[in-house]
């Protein structure tokens, strides 16, 4: 009878400990992070901020897959471009479009290139301060990621934020 028992809590502590080891070594296993850096004023003496963000998709980079990303941002800043990292290199900036009641703008990602072999990838997009009189103390902008996968939408989404005096002075 204590064979029994002690076989029963030896299957127990197993499967625990093969559960606990699985969510450790995937917890990094999808995941955005975003981050903001003040890159000084261009020639029309506007501020500039880049907001970099790194992704992972994990094992959904093995399937048949569509990225679509968002950048998203606060009243006073306007877009002006981004960038992705394609086959490790960042190659040219495009055009972030949007109007004058929007503050997102989406971009799509082309995986085959962006997307490495452990299915991460990263890239940034430019804002600039269009109007500089604004009366917030702080601004912020976000980064949200569609993955769609095998008819299934894995959502992404990480933001950050900044004191508008130190990209003003």
């Amino acid at each position: 009878m204590a064979i029994i028992i002690m076989g029963i809590v030896l299957f127990i502590c197993v499967i625990t400990v093969a559960l606990v080891l699985m969510k450790k070594f995937s917890k990094n296993e999808i995941m955005l992070e975003v981050t903001a850096t003040s890159e000084g004023k261009n020639e029309l003496d506007q501020a500039i901020m880049k907001i970099y963000f790194t992704y992972s998709i994990g094992k959904l980079a093995s399937r048949k897959r569509q990225i679509l990303g968002s950048v998203e941002w606060s009243d006073g800043w306007m877009p002006v471009s981004y960038n992705l990292k394609e086959n490790g290199v960042y190659r040219e900036e495009r055009l972030l479009y949007a109007t004058k009641n929007q503050s997102y703008s989406t971009f799509e990602i082309h995986a085959p290139n962006a997307i490495d072999d452990q299915g991460r990838g990263e890239g940034y997009a430019v804002l600039v301060l269009e109007n500089p009189d604004i009366s917030h103390r702080s601004s912020r902008a976000g980064v949200i990621l569609a993955v769609t996968a095998n008819m299934i939408t894995y959502q992404l989404s990480d933001s950050t934020s900044w004191h508008n005096e130190v990209v003003i002075n």
